[in-house]
């Protein structure tokens, strides 16, 4: 997590607009104390110096690729439904088959079944309606639905999947 607080403190001298060594150590505190209040969300432990520092020992570089990669695979699953949807709509005739699909979870993390949800509520033509009580299903409500258990299928291949991998 070390990388993490170093980004958090890039961030904080980048919105203030001063890089001195006082700012960057501020940075780094404010950097530590977000990591350490939204400990439990990202890891379902307390926070810990001993679990920072194991966070920490993980390849920096994958982790960022993996974020990265994740990045990058959102933005172009949002332009492909945008497509989608703007097709949709803009046909002569309008052909929807809307319905809501149980989707049963893989994730157990908070901030996963978080990411999860905003994914697939921020991909135009569905929205996370609500997670079950027990956390193991994401109930979403897709504009054109089409064959539920592909829809369900997809959804798990390409979203969750990815997920898990910044969420184990």
């Amino acid at each position: 997590m070390i990388w993490l607080n170093l980004l958090l403190a890039l961030a904080w001298v980048m919105v203030i607009g001063s890089f001195g060594p006082a700012d960057w150590i501020v940075g780094l505190l404010f950097g530590f104390f977000v990591l350490m209040v939204s400990w439990r969300a990202f890891f379902n432990e307390p926070f810990s110096f001993k679990s920072y520092i194991r966070a920490s020992s993980r390849n920096p570089l994958i982790t960022a690729w993996r974020w990265i990669a994740f990045i990058i695979f959102g933005f172009v699953e949002i332009v492909k439904s945008n497509i989608a949807v703007a097709k949709a709509v803009l046909s002569p005739q309008l052909k929807l088959d809307p319905g809501i699909i149980a989707i049963p979870l893989d994730l157990k993390s908070d901030a996963g079944i978080t990411t999860l949800a905003n994914l697939t509520t921020l991909t135009p033509g569905t929205v996370t309606l609500d997670v079950s009580s027990d956390r193991k299903t994401l109930y979403i409500h897709a504009f054109s639905v089409g064959d539920p258990e592909t829809l369900r299928r997809e959804t798990k291949a390409a979203f969750e999947r990815r997920v898990l991998e910044l969420f184990p």
